[in-house]
Protein backbone atom coordinates (compact mmCIF):
# COMPACT_ATOMS: atom_id res chain seq x y z
CA UNK A 1 0.00 0.00 0.00
CA UNK A 2 1.53 3.75 -0.92
CA UNK A 3 1.34 6.70 1.18
CA UNK A 4 -0.03 9.81 -0.19
CA UNK A 5 0.71 13.47 1.86
CA UNK A 6 -2.23 15.66 2.71
CA UNK A 7 -1.80 19.01 3.85
CA UNK A 8 -4.60 20.73 5.78
CA UNK A 9 -4.68 24.32 7.55
CA UNK A 10 -6.68 23.60 11.15
CA UNK A 11 -9.66 25.90 11.45
CA UNK A 12 -9.11 28.70 13.69
CA UNK A 13 -11.49 27.70 16.22
CA UNK A 14 -9.49 27.39 19.06
CA UNK A 15 -7.10 24.66 19.96
CA UNK A 16 -3.61 24.07 19.76
CA UNK A 17 -2.59 23.94 16.70
CA UNK A 18 -5.81 26.38 15.74
CA UNK A 19 -4.80 28.26 11.93
CA UNK A 20 -1.19 26.02 11.47
CA UNK A 21 -0.67 24.18 8.80
CA UNK A 22 -0.08 20.37 9.01
CA UNK A 23 1.27 17.62 6.37
CA UNK A 24 0.93 13.97 7.22
CA UNK A 25 1.13 10.82 5.01
CA UNK A 26 -2.26 8.58 4.75
CA UNK A 27 -2.88 5.49 2.69
CA UNK A 28 -3.74 6.66 -0.56
CA UNK A 29 -7.14 5.74 -1.56
CA UNK A 30 -7.58 3.10 -3.81
CA UNK A 31 -11.26 2.79 -4.94
CA UNK A 32 -11.22 -1.29 -5.76
CA UNK A 33 -9.69 -1.94 -2.36
CA UNK A 34 -11.67 0.99 -0.63
CA UNK A 35 -14.93 -1.11 -1.55
CA UNK A 36 -13.60 -4.88 -0.48
CA UNK A 37 -11.85 -3.49 2.85
CA UNK A 38 -14.05 -4.57 5.98
CA UNK A 39 -16.20 -2.19 7.36
CA UNK A 40 -15.76 0.08 3.74
CA UNK A 41 -19.72 -0.08 3.70
CA UNK A 42 -20.65 0.53 7.17
CA UNK A 43 -17.86 3.70 6.89
CA UNK A 44 -19.94 5.17 3.70
CA UNK A 45 -23.10 4.58 5.17
CA UNK A 46 -22.58 6.21 8.43
CA UNK A 47 -21.19 9.28 5.85
CA UNK A 48 -24.35 8.98 3.73
CA UNK A 49 -26.32 9.33 6.96
CA UNK A 50 -24.36 12.09 8.55
CA UNK A 51 -24.39 14.36 5.35
CA UNK A 52 -28.24 13.55 4.98
CA UNK A 53 -28.80 14.39 8.51
CA UNK A 54 -27.02 17.85 8.03
CA UNK A 55 -29.19 18.39 5.04
CA UNK A 56 -32.19 17.30 7.14
CA UNK A 57 -31.42 19.78 9.55
CA UNK A 58 -30.24 22.79 7.41
CA UNK A 59 -33.65 21.94 5.23
CA UNK A 60 -35.35 22.51 8.68
CA UNK A 61 -33.72 25.47 9.56
CA UNK A 62 -33.92 27.17 6.14
CA UNK A 63 -30.33 27.55 5.58
CA UNK A 64 -27.78 27.32 2.86
CA UNK A 65 -30.32 27.18 0.25
CA UNK A 66 -31.10 23.45 1.09
CA UNK A 67 -34.22 22.35 -0.30
CA UNK A 68 -36.39 19.36 -0.55
CA UNK A 69 -34.82 18.18 -4.06
CA UNK A 70 -31.32 17.76 -1.98
CA UNK A 71 -32.66 14.79 -0.49
CA UNK A 72 -34.67 12.97 -3.29
CA UNK A 73 -31.98 11.18 -4.68
CA UNK A 74 -28.27 9.53 -3.24
CA UNK A 75 -27.04 11.53 -6.57
CA UNK A 76 -28.96 14.89 -5.19
CA UNK A 77 -27.72 14.21 -1.71
CA UNK A 78 -24.03 13.47 -2.53
CA UNK A 79 -23.43 16.08 -4.59
CA UNK A 80 -25.06 18.93 -1.98
CA UNK A 81 -22.72 17.32 0.42
CA UNK A 82 -19.26 16.85 -1.97
CA UNK A 83 -17.82 20.38 -2.78
CA UNK A 84 -15.40 21.13 -5.42
CA UNK A 85 -14.20 25.57 -4.81
CA UNK A 86 -14.27 27.99 -7.44
CA UNK A 87 -11.37 27.28 -8.27
CA UNK A 88 -11.15 23.55 -8.56
CA UNK A 89 -13.65 24.57 -11.35
CA UNK A 90 -12.32 27.12 -13.03
CA UNK A 91 -9.25 24.67 -13.21
CA UNK A 92 -11.23 22.16 -14.69
CA UNK A 93 -13.07 24.66 -17.43
CA UNK A 94 -9.05 25.63 -18.65
CA UNK A 95 -7.91 21.75 -18.93
CA UNK A 96 -11.16 21.23 -20.64
CA UNK A 97 -10.56 20.07 -25.07
CA UNK A 98 -13.89 22.38 -25.85
CA UNK A 99 -13.59 21.04 -29.63
CA UNK A 100 -15.32 17.98 -28.50
CA UNK A 101 -18.57 20.11 -27.31
CA UNK A 102 -21.25 20.08 -29.80
CA UNK A 103 -23.22 23.66 -31.07
CA UNK A 104 -25.70 24.77 -33.52
CA UNK A 105 -24.47 26.58 -36.80
CA UNK A 106 -26.22 29.36 -35.41
CA UNK A 107 -24.77 29.29 -31.84
CA UNK A 108 -21.61 31.41 -31.67
CA UNK A 109 -19.08 28.44 -29.85
CA UNK A 110 -16.71 30.50 -28.55
CA UNK A 111 -18.70 32.92 -27.34
CA UNK A 112 -20.97 29.83 -25.80
CA UNK A 113 -17.39 28.55 -24.45
CA UNK A 114 -16.96 32.03 -22.79
CA UNK A 115 -20.40 31.62 -20.56
CA UNK A 116 -19.90 28.34 -19.68
CA UNK A 117 -16.11 29.29 -18.02
CA UNK A 118 -17.76 32.54 -16.85
CA UNK A 119 -20.78 30.38 -14.73
CA UNK A 120 -19.67 26.88 -14.25
CA UNK A 121 -17.24 28.02 -11.25
CA UNK A 122 -20.41 29.54 -9.53
CA UNK A 123 -21.67 26.40 -9.36
CA UNK A 124 -19.65 25.88 -6.62
CA UNK A 125 -21.23 27.87 -4.02
CA UNK A 126 -24.95 28.49 -6.07
CA UNK A 127 -26.71 26.10 -7.63
CA UNK A 128 -28.61 28.72 -9.37
CA UNK A 129 -25.83 29.90 -11.47
CA UNK A 130 -27.63 29.31 -14.54
CA UNK A 131 -31.06 30.07 -15.96
CA UNK A 132 -33.50 27.54 -16.19
CA UNK A 133 -33.76 27.08 -19.65
CA UNK A 134 -29.84 27.01 -20.22
CA UNK A 135 -29.56 24.18 -17.55
CA UNK A 136 -30.11 20.95 -19.30
CA UNK A 137 -28.10 22.04 -22.14
CA UNK A 138 -25.03 23.02 -20.11
CA UNK A 139 -25.53 19.64 -18.58
CA UNK A 140 -24.79 18.25 -21.75
CA UNK A 141 -22.32 20.12 -22.70
CA UNK A 142 -20.67 19.36 -19.09
CA UNK A 143 -20.79 15.57 -20.30
CA UNK A 144 -19.43 16.04 -23.86
CA UNK A 145 -16.17 17.30 -22.97
CA UNK A 146 -15.70 15.65 -19.20
CA UNK A 147 -12.60 13.13 -19.48
CA UNK A 148 -13.82 10.17 -20.37
CA UNK A 149 -12.89 8.10 -17.07
CA UNK A 150 -13.25 9.28 -13.55
CA UNK A 151 -13.45 13.36 -13.72
CA UNK A 152 -15.38 13.81 -10.52
CA UNK A 153 -15.45 17.70 -11.23
CA UNK A 154 -17.43 16.74 -14.41
CA UNK A 155 -20.14 14.52 -12.32
CA UNK A 156 -20.58 16.86 -9.85
CA UNK A 157 -21.49 20.13 -12.18
CA UNK A 158 -23.60 17.09 -14.52
CA UNK A 159 -25.85 16.21 -11.66
CA UNK A 160 -25.94 19.95 -10.11
CA UNK A 161 -27.13 21.08 -13.78
CA UNK A 162 -29.61 18.02 -14.39
CA UNK A 163 -31.01 17.67 -11.06
CA UNK A 164 -34.75 18.07 -10.72
CA UNK A 165 -35.68 21.02 -8.40
CA UNK A 166 -39.01 21.28 -6.57
CA UNK A 167 -41.79 23.71 -8.43
CA UNK A 168 -41.70 26.17 -5.44
CA UNK A 169 -37.46 26.79 -5.01
CA UNK A 170 -37.52 30.00 -6.78
CA UNK A 171 -40.15 31.25 -4.86
CA UNK A 172 -38.37 30.46 -1.65
CA UNK A 173 -35.62 32.75 -2.47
Amino acid sequence: MSLTPIRFTVRKKGGALSGQPIEHLVAEFDWVMFKNTPNAEGFVRKAYYAAAQKLVRELHERKNQTEEHHLQSMENLIARSLKFTREEIEEWCECRDWSRAKFKDDVDAKKAIGRLKEHLPGMSSSEYAFPDKLRIRAAEIVAEVADSKSDPVADYLFVKLSQEQTSDDLIDL
